[in-house]
């Protein structure tokens, strides 16, 4: 079938991106609704809150892994297939936290769930694959920004569904959602069209790099109660970074790696990876905390707004509806500016709401203004990041890196969330468990070094940057030639 004829078959770009951005709602949900319900878990189980805590910790732990696997996978072997078995393993997931009955079952069933952590990268993928080349960066741009969507609805979502049915009303809804978008991908998206793959797939890589990042992610996420300096904190580090240090080995001499870690070689996307990593350790992820603490701590501690929990709920949930209003606009103008411009913008917005929080303490007017510039930013860094990364990598490869970049983000965030509620503990009043102001101010200042970092790192990126080229099978066996010839053809003694 020639090119132009697979072109009348396309569906539009609306129903591409509006399904693209229903399956990454129900990823990004499946994350922000357990937050809410953690109160109802401890209450109903009657266990404290770090138990309770692997809820979240059990998704975050195969998510993570998941982008990378899944991304991969879908280029390999096609996207949509892939995309489709990770929303239908998610429902089974739910089904199973519904079902179970037990504390323990609902862990299982989130750790289930967690394998909608492919459903980011896929999606980019899908969306460089079918909509039109002008149009790529404005669907790019919605589909990254969609969790601001989630972040939004989730909390009042889970809400509803615990005061109407419980608990168990969260999972029947992630349940029906997750078919839901099954079936709306199935449906609308085309059918994929890769060749078979005759490359043998990187078992032992699959199988090192969850275990290298469980290791990180499990040490960052106890790390606000055992310490920094404690034995099980440096243990699963030490561990965490040997995994990865062999995986990285593997990764550099098998014949198809599950991440291609020579991509690091190009500058830009060595940089964007740097910058992606700063930001999340920094205000994508670091802020959230103290921020709550804010609002939902009493006037008479000097900063807090005292806000309820629901109110709370609906301050976060506008603000970031309103940036995402902002998505498409990001996508045109990276498309005519360059994601670099739009990237970095994004990084100062998100810059800027830290002096504002901290110079207007006790003002809900200002933080509210500071949390809008702060949705803005999170949407326009969000949408520019995977333009950025797409501009220099083939097409083939779109999900691979999208995984990668996800991978890293989720570990910097892990680290922030760690790092944070450390520096609040540290100005914990024992007898009242009232942070002082200086916690609020000390956490946000953490943060603010990190996302002044992430802004200089974008800074360096370049406004046209090469492409990276994979390295065919050919060249790695003339590359590999040529670091044996030389011991080869040594003279001969005597």
């Amino acid at each position: 079938m020639s090119s132009s004829a697979r072109q009348l078959k396309r569906p539009g770009f609306a129903p591409i991106v509006l399904v693209l951005v229903l399956a990454e709602i129900v990823s990004a949900f499946e994350l922000s609704m357990m937050y809410v319900t953690l109160p109802t878990l401890i209450r109903d189980f009657q266990v404290d809150a770090n138990t309770v805590a692997w809820v979240v910790t059990a998704f975050l732990l195969v998510s993570a892994s998941a982008g990378v696997l899944g991304g991969r996978f879908g280029d390999l072997y096609g996207r949509r297939r892939v995309m489709v078995i990770a929303l239908a393993i998610a429902a089974v997931g739910s089904v199973v936290s519904l079902l179970g009955g037990s504390l323990g079952m609902i862990i299982l069933g989130r750790a289930i769930q967690g394998v909608t952590g492919a459903v980011l990268g896929l999606a980019f993928g899908l969306a460089r694959e079918h909509l039109d080349e002008k149009r790529v960066p404005v669907g790019i741009s919605m589909v990254g920004a969609s969790a601001l969507i989630a972040g939004a609805g989730g909390a009042l979502i889970a809400g509803f569904m615990i005061d109407a049915f419980s608990w168990h009303g969260i999972f029947i809804f992630a349940a029906v959602v997750s078919v839901l978008a099954a079936v709306c991908v199935q449906l609308v998206i085309p059918r994929d069209t890769v060749l078979p793959n005759r490359e043998k797939p990187d078992y032992l890589g699959a199988v090192l790099l969850p275990v290298a990042v469980s290791a990180l992610l499990l040490a960052f996420s106890g790390a606000s109660k055992t310490g920094f300096a404690s034995a099980q904190f440096i243990g699963l580090i030490t561990a965490g970074l040997a995994a990865t240090a062999v995986w990285a080995w593997w990764e550099l001499r098998v014949e198809s790696p599950i991440v291609n870690l020579r991509m690091f070689k190009n500058r830009q996307i060595a940089l964007a990876m740097t910058a992606t990593v700063l930001a999340a350790v920094g205000p994508l992820g670091g802020g959230n905390v103290p921020a709550q603490m804010i609002m939902q701590a009493p006037a008479s501690l000097g900063y807090g707004l005292g806000f309820s929990p629901t109110a709370a709920g609906v301050l976060i949930s506008s603000t970031l509806l309103v940036g995402y209003i902002f998505s498409p606009l990001g996508g045109k103008l990276a498309f005519r500016y360059g994601a670099r411009t739009v990237f970095i913008a994004g990084l100062a917005l998100v810059a800027l709401v830290v002096p504002i929080i901290l110079l207007t303490y006790g003002s809900a007017v200002l933080f509210a203004v500071a949390m809008i510039f702060n949705g803005i930013g999170i949407s326009l860094a969000y949408g520019a990041l995977p333009n950025l990364l797409i501009e220099v990598v083939p097409e083939s490869h779109t999900s691979e890196i999208a995984g990668t970049n996800t991978l890293i983000r989720n570990i910097g965030q892990s680290a922030a969330v760690a790092i944070g509620a450390y520096i609040l503990a540290g100005h914990t009043d024992p007898a009242t468990a009232a942070v002082a102001q200086e916690g609020i101010s000390a956490a946000f200042l953490f943060v603010f070094v990190f996302a002044a970092l992430s802004v200089a790192a974008a800074l360096m990126l370049r406004r046209s940057p090469a492409r990276w080229v994979p390295e065919t099978s050919g060249q790695r066996d003339l590359r590999r030639g040529a670091a044996a010839r030389p011991a080869d053809v040594l003279p001969a003694a005597g």
